[in-house]
């Protein structure tokens, strides 16, 4: 399963979605809140109401694609240190209490176990940049640790591409070759 997060597909991230998956044997499900008519907004009913196990019907076909994923693919271009809204939104709705997680008092039981979970992404801020100041580390293990391990998702890959918007065409096709080797490498191990 793949969560495309960028609100277009005509973009670099589209470039590197269909590079992606390109590289993936099999077919995958792919969820786009961004470019989908998927509303992101999670109200207080709503939640409410998963907490009794009750939830919107427009969740319905997510729900089941999350609970089939052997491996989820977060895909998006890192916006304010973060999921674009969307994203996020999709998130907030779809890893829903008695489908993602519930809890013991406090204490989380992750229910998505068993399953792994891929980022890719895309920064404006070179690499180098990224890590030195330790933004890589804090947006990958932030995410890791407050949603992926949370929900009982094991973090497998990382691929993250820097400088997006003023690296040369020729460097944003190594990009895209590296996207779908990455790819073939997630469903040969997948596989095995």
């Amino acid at each position: 399963m793949i969560i495309y997060m960028h609100p277009s597909q005509d973009s670099f991230n589209g470039s590197v979605y269909e590079a992606f998956t390109k590289g993936l044997k099999g077919t995958v499900t792919t969820h786009s809140p961004g470019i989908e008519n998927f509303n992101p907004n999670l109200t207080i009913e709503e939640y409410n109401a998963s907490v009794q196990g009750t939830y919107a019907s427009d969740l319905a076909e997510a729900h089941e694609d999350l609970k089939q994923a052997d491996h989820i693919v977060f895909m998006f271009p890192l916006w304010w240190g973060s999921f674009p809204a969307a994203g996020k939104g999709f998130i907030d709705r779809v890893f829903s209490y008695g489908v993602a997680y519930e809890l013991e008092g406090e204490e989380p039981v992750p229910l998505l176990k068993g399953k792994k979970a891929s980022l890719v992404f895309t920064t404006g801020a070179p690499p180098d940049v990224f890590h030195k100041q330790g933004l890589y580390k804090n947006v990958v293990n932030g995410i890791d640790d407050h949603l992926l391990a949370f929900c009982g998702l094991k973090l497998y890959g990382v691929l993250h591409f820097g400088d997006v918007q003023q690296i040369s065409d020729e460097k944003r096709e190594v990009m895209l070759d590296d996207a779908e080797r990455f790819a073939t490498a997630l469903s040969e191990e997948d596989d095995s």
